[in-house]
């Protein structure tokens, strides 16, 4: 045997098989999921169907079943038998595509949506705000790159407009949370400076993208888990067959009563058991925690004017707290209201205006399952709310955007009612 044929032997296969799984990604493979596959992936809160499009984009485009995105963060993973996507499959026409879990802020949410935005065109979306998002970093390096993979990243620089001050500023987080090396960074950096891509940046976005486009396509229904077989399809049934709004708070009070019995704050058992129970240093531990100044107003601005991009109909929730916890963990109140307020006033003022505000109901009984997320009562008034907002036809929403809400300005703005009034003056009304 000749030390070609030897060689052929030991690396033969290696190279076949290179070449095998290079064809298969480069082949332009057709990316139609099964509506069971989408069905599961609709509640699998899965980070893989987060950072990649084909399952996504092909539910928000469907119209039958009508799947409507709900945006947040890790409240959407309290599955109970109130939870929106177990009433929206016992009573209503519409089906929650959930996008949130711990860390999907506003920027991790941008990218989402920028990522299906050809199939949110003139359509409706839920998105839910936590006050407990505008920290002062923000989200953190470590939450953004879980949940944002480079498919995403280079999704959006393709199509991003250097002269644009939502995608300048945009790119500048990119950096900061990403760093300046690698194509995304080298790009992003480019982007920021208003600089157009070159021709050859361009072309190698394309390749890349069209590498991660099938991947996508041939893999990522592999990777959803089991939420709606064990925990959405078993509680639809708990649910009385027509609905009662009176009746159904009446339910969710007396089970959320059944469920709370062994601790003074009104949280879940299993909650208060595995993260209170026992734990020293809680008492007073957020007496200095502040959500006034944060670059999370500016990430949320982007998100806007996606949204307004997209003419997308949206109805906003602000979370509330658990009252008992608050009072316990010494977190300022006022300063929780007031950061309520920011926010409204950023909606409002660009003409957001369907806003479900309940950052002054963390004290009702049953409102909140544990120390920061709603469920039971809470879950069962926000579908009240929300749910013929999504039923029935809506005014045609229209959006006035002011990039001055992505100025430091206003992301360090003490929301007083005389700052607010000279905000309005000096920056949107100039």
């Amino acid at each position: 045997m000749t030390n070609r044929q030897r060689l052929w032997r030991i690396f033969g296969p290696v190279i076949v098989a290179c070449l095998l799984v290079g064809l298969v990604l480069v082949i332009p493979w057709r990316g139609h999921h099964s509506a069971k596959t989408i069905q599961r992936a609709a509640v699998s809160i899965s980070p893989t169907v987060f950072k990649n499009k084909s399952i996504k984009s092909q539910a928000i485009g469907e119209k039958h079943p009508y799947y409507v995105p709900f945006f947040g963060s890790s409240e959407l993973n309290r599955m109970d038998r109130f939870h929106p996507a177990v009433m929206a499959a016992r009573y209503h026409h519409y089906r929650p595509f959930l996008f949130g879990a711990k860390g999907t802020q506003s920027l991790p949410q941008l990218f989402n949506m920028n990522m299906m935005a050809p199939q949110m065109e003139n359509g409706k979306a839920v998105f839910i705000i936590s006050p407990q998002w505008f920290v002062k970093q923000g989200v953190t390096p470590a939450a953004f790159k879980y949940y944002n993979g480079a498919y995403a990243n280079l999704s959006w620089l393709k199509q991003a407009n250097p002269h644009s001050p939502y995608d300048r500023y945009t790119a500048k987080r990119l950096i900061q949370l990403l760093g300046d090396n690698g194509t995304v960074g080298s790009d992003a950096k480019k982007i920021a400076a208003g600089k157009p891509l070159s021709a050859w940046d361009r072309s190698l976005i394309n390749f890349k993208v069209t590498l991660l486009r099938n991947q996508d396509n041939l893999f990522s229904g592999l990777n959803v888990n089991e939420n709606y077989d064990t925990r959405i399809k078993p509680k639809e049934h708990l649910l009385p067959q027509n609905y009662n709004y009176a009746d159904l708070q009446a339910i969710a009070e007396k089970q959320a009563r059944k469920e709370t019995t062994n601790n003074r704050f009104g949280v879940l058992n299993k909650f208060y058991n595995s993260r209170i129970k026992g734990t020293k240093g809680l008492h007073n531990s957020q007496r200095h925690f502040n959500y006034l100044q944060s670059p999370e107003y500016a990430d949320l601005q982007v998100v806007l004017n996606q949204l307004a991009k997209t003419n997308t109909n949206v109805v906003f929730m602000i979370t509330p707290i658990n009252a008992k916890w608050e009072k316990y963990t010494g977190l300022n109140m006022d300063m929780y209201y007031k950061t309520a307020d920011k926010i409204k006033y950023q909606l409002k003022s660009q003409g957001f205006n369907n806003i479900v505000d309940y950052s002054h109901r963390g004290g009702e009984t049953g409102f909140m399952q544990d120390t920061i997320h709603i469920g039971w009562v809470g879950w069962v008034d926000f579908d009240h709310r929300v749910a013929p907002f999504l039923d029935n036809p809506q005014p045609v929403p229209h959006y006035q955007m002011n990039s001055q809400f992505l100025s430091k300005k206003w992301c360090h703005l003490d929301p007083t009612q005389q700052n607010l009034n000279n905000f309005t003056t000096t920056e949107l009304n100039r």
